[in-house]
Order: C-alpha cells, then sequence, then structure tokens
C-alpha cells in the first residue's frame, strides 16, 4: 500500500512527538540532517545578510526550540512536514528582524539628553564592551549549534539555562505547556538537575566542550571569553 508524503511525515511527526516528549532530543536529528542546509540557506535569503554568524544564531534558537516538543506534535499533515518547519522558521526570522529593527529605531532616535548620559556610563558597558559582548553572544551561539549536531536534548537545557530558567521551569518548558501531576514536575526537575550538572557528561559540561571547540578554531583562550 503507497502511503502519501504527508502520511509519512504525520507517522514521523508522531514518532518524534513521542520521544521528545520523553526527554530524547537526539531522535532531532532525523530531520535536522535533512532539512539544516536548506534551512540555513533559507534563514540567510530571508534575513539578506551574508552574515553567517546571524543566520546560524536565529536557525540555533530555531532547531533548540523544536526540543520542546511542542511544534512537532502540533503538526496535523495539512501541508508537509518540509512547509511546516520553513513556517515555523519564517516566524522566527520575522521576529529577528522586528526585534533588530526596533533596536535600531531606538539608536536613531535617542535624544543629545541621552548621549550625555551615556558620557558617564562605566567602563563595563562602554562601545568597546558592547562589541565584545555581542562577540561572546556570536560564539555561545555557534557552540549551541554544534551541541545540538550531537545531543540536542542537552542544547536544550543549555538554552533555557542561558534565557535565565530554572530547573523547574526548565521542567515545565519541557513538558510542552502541557498540565501535569506535581509528581511528574518534580521528577523531571530532578532528572533535568542531573542530567545538566553530571560531571564530564551533563549538558553543561558537553556545552563547555563545544565551547573550548569554537575557542580554539577562533584561537582565543579562556580569558578572552570569560573577562
Amino acid at each position: 500500500m503507497n502511503v502519501s508524503n504527508h502520511e509519512t511525515d504525520i507517522i514521523l511527526a508522531q514518532e518524534l512527538c513521542v520521544e521528545l516528549r520523553a526527554g530524547n532530543g537526539e531522535v532531532i536529528l532525523k530531520i535536522y540532517s535533512q532539512y539544516h542546509l536548506i534551512f540555513l540557506g533559507y534563514t540567510r535569503k530571508r534575513l539578506h545578510s551574508t552574515d553567517n554568524d546571524k543566520a546560524t544564531s536565529v536557525l540555533s534558537d530555531f532547531w533548540v526550540g523544536l526540543l520542546n516538543a511542542k511544534a512537532i506534535c502540533d503538526y496535523k499533515g495539512l501541508a508537509s512536514l518540509k512547509t511546516y518547519l520553513f513556517k515555523i522558521l519564517n516566524f522566527r526570522i520575522i521576529d529577528n528582524v522586528r526585534s533588530a529593527n526596533r533596536q535600531r529605531t531606538y539608536e536613531k532616535n535617542v535624544s543629545d539628553k541621552d548621549h550625555e548620559i551615556d558620557d558617564f556610563k562605566s567602563e563595563d558597558e562602554s562601545p568597546e564592551k558592547e562589541i565584545i559582548h555581542k562577540e561572546k553572544n556570536k560564539l555561545i551561539h555557534e557552540a549551541l549549534l554544534l551541541l545540538v549536531d550531537t545531543s540536542p536534548g542537552d542544547a536544550f537545557l543549555v538554552k533555557m539555562y542561558l534565557e535565565g530558567l530554572d530547573y523547574n521551569q526548565m521542567a515545565e518548558r519541557s513538558f510542552g505547556g502541557e498540565d501535569y501531576p506535581q509528581k511528574e514536575l518534580d521528577k523531571k526537575t530532578n532528572a533535568i538537575k542531573k542530567q545538566f550538572t553530571r560531571d564530564g557528561t551533563g549538558s553543561l559540561a558537553k556545552f563547555k566542550s563545544c565551547l573550548e571547540r569554537i575557542m580554539k578554531k577562533n584561537k582565543l583562550i579562556k580569558n578572552d571569553m570569560f573577562n
């Protein structure tokens, strides 16, 4: 019996949904390996930018965002899975562009008085420090995307950590917004804490390893990143 492309996509999405909800982030590699390069080219084009770091940052957020299972579980087969994911990615890109436009508008409209206030900022808030901060963020995004390649589940945890979420909030987001008994939430919270902090093989340890590889590639030392 022949199965249509959409039916095949529905079966795949359902399999991904079950695995993601069970905490198996690595399953996302089934579609990552198939679509990543296509999505990267599309992201560059939609951003109207040749800045690879900018496109990588947006795409990293997209892939990590899929790990919370909700988007994959919501797929109903009304279009191909590829088209469905393109739409989600497009929303990410639009949000990024809008955010950048708001920032440019703000910078364009700051008053002279604002500039006078800026003159009294501390050294930590100087333009030079801001540039360094942006460069560090690029390295972090690149390391996060590298971690998505090998361990998407850990990348999801690190991404939430970088957003300032605690373990309990990570557990809530991992459930994709669905209500779970407090006992299940506590169990998930403890599991996330163990996975995140485990020596050598935990999420944070893996991320640090990826970050060290990125720094080595860019010929940076630890003090360049953390000072």
